[in-house]
């Protein structure tokens, strides 16, 4: 029995270590696999990323949705590179603000640049 319990801790301590290795390495990826593995994952905090839609770094795909790649910026200003989908055309230098965990994206709403973090808003050097 007590040979029965090592083995269980020991199974239990290695899926602990290969669970945070494995969430700690896809944070920031932008693949499907480690986007839905971030939408569960209990280690990646949701918080919010700013970008400035580009349509030259756009696809449209070819039920009509587009996918949109950018350098997104969270309120501390440091950069993470993201990729969304959306069904409508955004305006090109149109500012949004998602709503992420790791690089899982919830959702997404159109800003003004009144409502970034100055840091961001600096980054973007937006002329009002």
């Amino acid at each position: 029995m007590k040979k029965f319990h090592d083995i269980f801790f020991m199974t239990l301590i290695f899926l602990g270590l290969a669970y945070f290795m494995t969430g700690s390495f896809v944070k920031d990826k932008t693949s499907p696999l480690a986007k839905n593995f971030n939408q569960y994952n209990l280690l990646a905090k949701r918080s919010p990323k700013f970008i400035q839609i580009d349509h030259a770094a756009s696809d449209k795909e070819d039920d009509g949705s587009y996918t949109y790649y950018a350098d997104g910026f969270d309120r501390q200003g440091m950069g993470h590179e993201v990729e969304f989908n959306s069904d409508e055309d955004l305006a090109d230098g149109q500012l949004i603000k998602l709503d992420t965990k790791g690089s899982y994206i919830k959702d997404y709403k159109k800003i003004e640049p009144n409502d970034m973090p100055y840091k961001v808003y600096k980054i973007f050097g937006i002329n009002e």
